[in-house]
């Protein structure tokens, strides 16, 4: 079978966790994907000090992108007429995926966050994009929910993690046993979820100062601004493919705060795989997928409140034993469950199904 991808940009995490992990499985099992990525991203940012503007507020040069973006797009259009099956990432182009017709069919469209609450065009217009589909990619249950009122033929399929790629560190390597003192607190992820990190950060600020052998480690695009941590004990990562799994050798426990909303509820607990994969604890908001992750085993806490993350980092804090059994546990459960060679026999019969 000859799949056409097309996809969202070389470095975007939904492109590379979504479809571009699973090709050489894929072809093992009788599926030959090729990857139409454009040039330029699709969520490119401006440089500089104007990446922080919003495109919204700068209409002439979100319509240039558009434009670009639709004009990216043709390798791609090309190379779905000469396929068996379309395999669409996310969307056509942002704004512009009412001309997703182009593109031939079976489609099949992989939805991994709320993609509609970002849309210029709101939920119609991916609504639209998904009636399209002869059949949906849905990360998580809540995308599935919302994708089933378009279409019928919706497929629950998780965002795998590549568990040779990310494994533990050695027996009696973290942070706190390999001959270094201290204890790492990690996050790993873009600049754009900063701030949820800022809604924790009382909590962040209260247990750095009851422990001056502890720190926090974030790995992203850009350095946070946490200006109630002690400067000393924020440590910064600049995130690369290359270092984006051997980093969380370094941590003692991986974090991923959220907050209770459809946003979030859109989240397929990347971050929080990455971690368990990585043999580690977690703590998380239990909200969306973070909460059924949380129910499939003792791999951490979930933490609503201040008070209940300061509580959940003590309690990791203190306890060796407790680490050790946590990060057994989630490890366990990617191998069984969330393993990109499990889910890449799910895409497969997905793909025979249509």
């Amino acid at each position: 079978m000859k799949v056409a991808a097309l996809t969202s940009g070389l470095h975007t995490p939904s492109a590379r966790f979504r479809v571009r992990q699973y090709l050489s499985k894929l072809k093992t099992l009788g599926v030959e994907v090729t990857d139409y990525r454009p040039a330029v991203s699709n969520a490119a940012r401006l440089p500089g000090a104007l990446r922080h503007i919003r495109m919204r507020y700068m209409p002439p040069v979100m319509i240039g992108q558009s434009l670009l973006n639709v004009a990216l797009r043709v390798p791609g259009v090309l190379g779905s007429h000469r396929a068996d099956v379309t395999w669409l990432e996310r969307s056509f182009a942002p704004g512009c995926d009412d001309l997703s017709f182009v593109l031939k069919r079976p489609l099949v469209v992989d939805i991994d966050d709320a993609i509609w609450l970002y849309n210029p065009f709101g939920a119609s217009m991916i609504g639209r994009l998904v009636r399209r589909a002869d059949m949906v990619f849905a990360g998580n249950s809540f995308l599935a929910e919302w994708s089933s009122q378009y279409c019928r033929n919706v497929r629950m399929i998780p965002t795998a993690i590549d568990a040779e790629r990310f494994r533990p560190a050695e027996e009696g390597a973290s942070a706190r046993s390999a001959g270094r003192e201290g204890f790492v607190v990690g996050w790993t992820g873009t600049s754009g979820n900063f701030r949820f990190l800022r809604d924790i950060e009382p909590a962040l600020a209260a247990f750095l100062g009851a422990h001056p052998d502890a720190t926090f480690l974030v790995v992203a695009d850009e350095r946070p601004m946490l200006p109630s941590l002690p400067p000393a004990q924020l440590t910064f990562v600049q995130w690369t493919p290359d270092v984006e799994h051997s980093v969380l050798a370094e941590m003692d426990v991986g974090i991923m705060p959220i907050d209770d909303s459809d946003l979030s509820r859109g989240k397929c607990s990347f971050k929080m795989l990455q971690y368990m994969a990585a043999g580690l604890p977690v703590v998380v908001s239990p909200f969306g997928m973070n909460a059924e992750v949380l129910k499939m085993g003792e791999i951490g806490y979930g933490a609503r409140t201040n008070d209940e993350w300061l509580g959940a980092l003590q309690a990791l804090y203190d306890d060796a034993s407790v680490r050790a059994r946590f990060g057994r546990t989630g490890r366990a459960v990617i191998e069984a469950d969330f393993s990109t060679a499990i889910v890449a026999g799910k895409i497969a019969n997905a793909f025979a199904g249509l």
